[in-house]
């Protein structure tokens, strides 16, 4: 009976039975050669069991020494009455006990309707079946808790038990309800479910691309390749029509040289030679006497006349000076957006506002951003910043702040606010605060009187419109001033910013009724729209979409392309029949925040 209760004494990776090298015990009970198990440890420190197939969160140093007696479990029953080494073939959950083979059979007689669990199943739980006894009452285990206070207890306990926090009643749960009531495993599971479902997606998604991109690339080459030919059988018959051109003018150059020329040549040069011989031959007196008829001659001969040929249809070759593009460009593909809540999806453009939750704030409000799932509003009148969370709630004053803030943003789990001080000596400074509201640091800026301004975070700096020198000036995190940018489209009126793409900041001008996109590293404007009479608030939507409203608005906001200006649509909310100021716009995942000044409201709206 001994060797039933050992199901395996050999290493399960080695298959070594006898002389395991410094065998460890896994929770299960299965025993394996230390060695091996350090080799087959994966690096979360997860290692399956090659016997049960069971996984394990262990480290392998920790494991507890094992020999054969280690494995061996004992029923209860027998152990009770002083018989030791009778082998457990089960263990009942009901009775949280041991049985052998001769107690499992009387006790399922009168319990036939207990839920059961092997040894092997057994040793894999061990520790959480172990049996705890109170520490006040050792004759009882441990059977009950508070889902409050997390505070187990006896059945003795129970009568004795203290109040339980905020001196309420302690809410009693059995052990098994209690551990789901506080270790919320269902939310891991339903995370690990999205997690799992997104890897899949973009596992798909992957597999579409590579595909994608190899069909494009043999598009690529097949175009190439039929350009190249028609190319090439262009450049033959150019070839074929001007060497027949040529021929042509050679040939009749050719025969010109021979028919006229030639023929000209060959008479002279017989002339001569018989006007030269007549010379030699002749005496001097006679050639004298006779010279008017060589004379005659030689006239008669130099006076002769050759055809004027001209040539004027053949051709020669010019290579034009403009190359000629190749029949294939780049054009950007569809957008892809990849998260947790929405899977894999393309980005559409905003057709449409929802409310989803209208705000009441402490004072005006003037400016919003948005970290880690909480807004935080600038409020006018020295209200400070406001903060709501994702479920609507406000913490007012969250941020003590005594004069008015323009504008916010956030960075690195710290708070950027633009505060106009509006005293005897009217001025800006930047004030930084951590996620507690505590002030960390601040710095002057310097900027006209007019009073709304705002701020944006581009690369990890703190870019601010200084309208009075009409520029704008980007300082570090830590407030020292990086460089100057020359912005000469800033008015001296209301301003607002906003991070676009990379290195690039689009600001809205009220005064000159004007929004414009400005490259921060070549300080050139790349765009400027004028579609929108008097922005105000500007913010950037996924990168592919600015998003604009007026200074007085009923909600409306215009939607332009991030790369061009170009207006694309334009959206509004027609339930709001109220006119009110709106100096800034933040956008959070599909979420629009729309701070309303007079109202003290900020309106939350799906972007659909």
């Amino acid at each position: 009976m001994a060797e039933a209760a050992v199901e395996k004494v050999e290493c399960g990776f080695c298959l070594l039975e006898e002389g395991l090298e410094n065998p460890k015990c896994l929770p299960c009970g299965h025993v394996h050669c230390l060695l091996c198990l350090t080799r087959n440890v994966d690096v979360n420190d997860m290692i399956r069991c090659p016997w049960c197939r069971e996984v394990f969160d262990v480290r392998v140093e920790n494991l507890p020494s094992a020999d054969v007696e280690d494995n061996f479990v004992s029923c209860d029953v027998c152990t009770k009455k002083g018989l030791k080494k009778v082998p457990a073939v089960i263990y009942c959950t009901v009775c949280r006990k041991l049985f052998c083979r001769k107690h499992d059979e009387s006790h399922d007689d009168t319990n036939d309707d207990h839920q059961k669990m092997t040894i092997s199943d057994y040793r894999i739980q061990a520790k959480r079946l172990e049996r705890r006894v109170c520490s006040k009452h050792t004759d009882y285990q441990i059977s009950q808790g508070c889902r409050l206070c997390a505070q187990l207890f006896c059945v003795q306990c129970l009568s004795q038990a203290d109040s339980c926090v905020g001196g309420s009643g302690h809410k009693m749960l059995g052990m098994d309800d209690l551990i789901k009531k506080l270790v919320n495993v269902e939310e891991l599971i339903t995370t690990e479910d999205k997690v799992s479902s997104l890897f899949k997606q973009l596992s798909k998604t992957i597999s579409d691309f590579d595909t994608e991109t190899g069909e494009l690339l043999d598009i690529l080459h097949t175009q190439r390749d039929e350009q190249l030919t028609e190319v090439r059988l262009k450049y033959e018959k150019l070839e074929e029509e001007f060497l027949a051109s040529r021929k042509k003018t050679k040939d009749a150059l050719d025969a010109y040289m021979e028919r006229e020329v030639g023929t000209v040549l060959s008479q002279l040069s017989n002339s001569r030679m018989k006007i030269e011989a007549q010379l030699k031959r002749n005496n001097q007196v006679d050639l004298v006497e006779g010279f008017a008829e060589i004379e005659n001659k030689i006239q008669r001969l130099i006076s002769v006349e050759i055809p004027k040929l001209e040539l004027c249809d053949f051709m020669s070759l010019k290579v034009k000076e403009e190359r000629r593009e190749i029949e294939a460009e780049l054009v950007p593909a569809a957008d892809m957006i990849i998260s947790l809540d929405q899977g894999v999806t393309t980005p559409t453009l905003p057709k449409s506002l929802k409310l989803l939750q209208s705000v009441d704030v402490s004072d005006e409000c003037l400016s919003v951003c948005t970290y880690e799932g909480n807004s935080y509003v600038g409020l006018d009148s020295g209200a400070g910043i406001d903060r709501i969370d994702e479920s609507f709630s406000v913490s007012k004053s969250f941020v003590s702040v005594t004069k008015n803030v323009n504008g916010v943003a956030a960075c690195t789990n710290q708070l950027y606010a633009l505060v106009y001080v509006s005293d005897r000596n009217p001025r800006w400074v930047v004030n930084v605060y951590d996620l507690t509201g505590k002030q960390v640091t601040s710095w002057s800026h310097h900027d006209s009187g007019v009073r709304i301004n705002k701020l944006a975070i581009v690369d990890d700096q703190v870019v601010v419109p200084d309208r009075h020198s009409k520029r704008l000036t980007i300082y570090s995190l830590t407030g020292e001033v990086i460089k100057h940018v020359s912005c000469p489209l800033l008015s001296n009126s209301n301003t607002a910013i906003c991070a676009a793409d990379r290195h690039c900041v689009v600001v809205s001008d009220y005064g000159s009724s004007q929004v414009f996109k400005l490259d921060l590293t070549t300080e050139k404007v790349i765009w400027t729209c004028k579609d929108v009479s008097q922005p105000q608030g500007v913010t950037c939507y996924r990168s592919k979409y600015i998003l604009v409203t007026n200074y007085s608005s009923k909600t409306t906001i215009w939607i332009l392309d991030v790369k061009t200006g170009t207006q694309l649509a334009k959206i509004e909310d027609p339930t709001v029949r109220i006119d009110s100021n709106v100096f800034d716009l933040h956008v959070y995942r599909d979420t629009l925040i729309v701070p309303r000044y007079n109202e003290k409201k900020v309106l939350f709206y799906q972007l659909n």
